[in-house]
């Protein structure tokens, strides 16, 4: 998409953002069974705006079936909808947001739009030739419609205002930009004028850019309403809005009032409501670029203060410089990392949509239930954590949950729950799927895993959570029936493969009869850590430092062998494994000794344990690298290892992967 025309990219991200918008207001909609007035003229704003866009940019299906769908809800706005009317307009809307969406997808590989708008075209002319016919009852009044206040927005004595608009510099189509401030306006109630007059004239862009937009209007909506309106708008870099009085000159003569009496009072006009917006969009590139730079910045500043001919020194006055250097450098740190941390709530929110379509398509009665959208991840991983969520809520919905007539046989209310729960666990964020349904048969999956040879061991020598995590292999599903929506197993690989790409782990914990709880474990970011460094030989890791418990000298008394030849120790009264850095990469240690070397108890997802190393080096920030593609290419197993690191030497460390380890 980076290669594109840029007011293609400007258009391809305001249309998404505004079909998100969208999204939202028709599944709230849903859960109500109607429409606010407010949300009415929210969608039909939208619409409008994909409709001028579309028809800037020459997109002739996307234009028409927008166009289609605000004609709908301009009926809608002077009619209104009928209580049973709602289902059917939801199914429209939504059917036609998928066509405009995935016409979106389409224009941002660098194809052509193809949709055919010519089934929800025909479902919206059908409706408004249904609504058409009705006889409002002897009032005057829809029965079932609720009551409108009566419309004073255009009223004689409403007063006037100026709204000067400026946007951002370089923003693109100024004009079609414009166009939709006006008609959001206009939306609001009331009557406008603006100057340029012609905002459809390509010309007139280059005037907006340079003079702003003038908007000369008569409402008796509140100027605060008008504030809001305008503040919501992107890429605008500042309005105001100043009351006129009636016999002001520049008033446009299609807005000056019919002479009135003189005894009329002339209303008075609420003080100038000025605003700025304080964002901008960046394209996510730029901000990985300053990540990338920033933690060059944090290897070299190592490589300073650390050299080696320095150091000996102690020079006091270099010192100081130093440790403000460092102050600063991890001051520009968080604010990059700030940056880049974005809540779950917009990938959580998506999930609504698969929860309506699934339980639509299965017969269940669902309801979703989100927990701390607010945590932040890193915008990376979020872009990772869309079809993981998206698998394990569709599985739950179709496979987890029962049908209502099996739930109430067991006792439980007919709506089922799925919850979507998010929390920050130290350095790490926990995002939990969970279900109130059957939960998973364990006998049943490790029948299957015993007929694939995926293990030897009798049913009663497997733990639960051993044979829960045979579902994560690719095609395992207990499901007999292949349908569109699989068993648990499909798609589970997808979530484990695509968790794991983040540093991520995933576990499954279920109770018969009461449901499944699917926990994933991500890192907040995958670009600089703070670890404790190991020597083990010539080479030095790094592991990081919340998952460390303590590290210390053993006696040799404490270690041991179990009757599998398993090396333990005995600390406090409890039992770990002991893995040996050195036979786990096959390296030549300065000692084999217990006593001589150091233990570090880690603890991970699973267990914990112990790592033997020869010594301590002491805390490092180290900046995350992927390994080398010729290492990950000619060795296969790369248990144990998460990335690499420079140091301030220049030399490289290896960055201890915790969770594929286990004692």
């Amino acid at each position: 998409m980076s290669n594109q025309d840029p007011m293609i990219d400007v258009f391809i991200y305001e249309a998404r953002q505004l079909l998100e918008t969208l999204e939202d207001i028709l599944l709230e909609g849903e859960r109500e069974h109607r429409l606010s007035d407010e949300q009415i003229n929210e969608v039909f704003r939208i619409m409008h705006t994909i409709k001028g866009s579309s028809g800037m940019m020459s997109f002739e299906g996307l234009t028409k079936i927008s166009h289609k769908v605000e004609d709908l809800f301009a009926q809608i706005r002077e009619k209104k909808a009928r209580s049973g009317d709602w289902d059917k307009i939801f199914d429209i809307v939504l059917a036609a947001a998928d066509l405009i969406k995935a016409d979106i997808d389409r224009i941002s590989l660098g194809q052509e739009p193809d949709c055919d708008p010519g089934e929800v075209t025909k479902q919206v002319e059908d409706y408004l030739e249904k609504i058409s016919h009705r006889v409002a009852p002897p009032d005057g009044k829809d029965e079932e419609a609720p009551e409108e206040a009566e419309d004073d927005n255009t009223a004689a004595d409403a007063p006037y205002y100026k709204i000067k608009i400026t946007f951002e510099p370089g923003c693109q189509m100024e004009n079609m930009r414009a166009f939709g401030v006006a008609n959001e306006l206009r939306g609001l109630g009331g009557r406008i004028a603006h100057v340029p007059e012609n905002l459809m004239d390509e010309g007139s862009a280059a005037e907006i850019s340079v003079n702003g937009l003038v908007i000369y209007m008569q409402t008796s909506v509140n100027p605060d309403i008008l504030k809001n309106a305008l503040d919501s708008t992107m890429f605008l870099a500042a309005f105001s809005v100043i009351p006129l009085a009636s016999d002001e000159d520049e008033l446009p003569a299609v807005l000056k009032p019919v002479p009135r009496k003189a005894e009329e009072a002339v209303k008075e006009a609420p003080q100038e409501v000025q605003g700025k917006q304080n964002f901008i969009s960046v394209n996510v590139n730029k901000i990985d670029k300053l990540m990338d730079l920033v933690g060059e910045i944090v290897t070299t500043e190592s490589m300073v203060t650390k050299n080696p001919e320095v150091v000996g020194l102690q020079i006091e006055s270099f010192e100081r410089s130093g440790q403000q250097l460092r102050k600063l450098i991890n001051e520009l740190q968080d604010i990059v990392m700030s940056v880049r941390m974005l809540p779950v709530s917009t990938t959580f929110h998506k999930m609504h949509r698969i929860v309506r379509d699934m339980s639509k398509k299965v017969g269940r009665e669902v309801d979703l239930t989100i927990i701390g959208e607010e945590t932040e991840v890193d915008k990376n991983i979020i872009d990772h954590l869309s079809d993981p969520l998206m698998h394990l809520i569709r599985n739950a919905v179709d496979h987890g949950l029962e049908a209502p007539g099996e739930r109430a046989i067991a006792g439980k209310r007919s709506k089922g729950t799925v919850t979507l729960e998010a929390r920050n666990t130290g350095g790490d964020v926990t995002i939990t799927v969970s279900d109130d349904g059957r939960g998973l048969d364990r006998e049943a999956i490790i029948r299957k895993a015993i007929e694939r040879g995926l293990t030897t061991k009798s049913p009663e020598e497997i733990s639960d959570r051993e044979a829960y995590s045979f579902i994560f292999l690719p095609g395992f599903s207990t499901n007999e029936q292949v349908t569109e929506f699989s068993g648990r197993g499909v798609g589970m690989d997808v979530v484990r493969s695509n968790i794991e790409k983040v540093g991520g782990s995933v576990l499954v914990d279920s109770s018969p009869g009461k449901g499944t709880v699917v926990q994933i474990k991500i890192p907040l970011t995958l670009a600089i850590i703070v670890g404790m460094k190991l020597s083990v030989g010539e080479l030095t890791f790094i592991v990081p430092i919340l998952s460390i418990q303590e590290s210390f000298k053993p006696e040799a008394k404490d270690v041991f062998l179990d009757p599998d030849g398993n090396e333990m120790i005995m600390l406090r009264g409890e039992c770990y494994s002991v893995l040996r850095l050195h036979r786990l990469f096959d390296i030549v240690p300065e000692t084999t000794n217990p006593e001589e070397g150091i233990l570090v108890r880690i603890t991970n997802d699973t267990c914990t344990y112990c790592l033997f190393a020869d010594k301590l080096l002491g805390e490092q920030q180290a900046v995350v690298k992927p390994l080398p593609l010729y290492i990950q290419k000619h060795n296969h197993n790369m248990r144990g290892l998460g990335g690499c690191a420079i140091l301030g030497d220049g030399s490289i460390s290896l960055i201890v992967d915790v969770n594929s380890l286990n004692g």
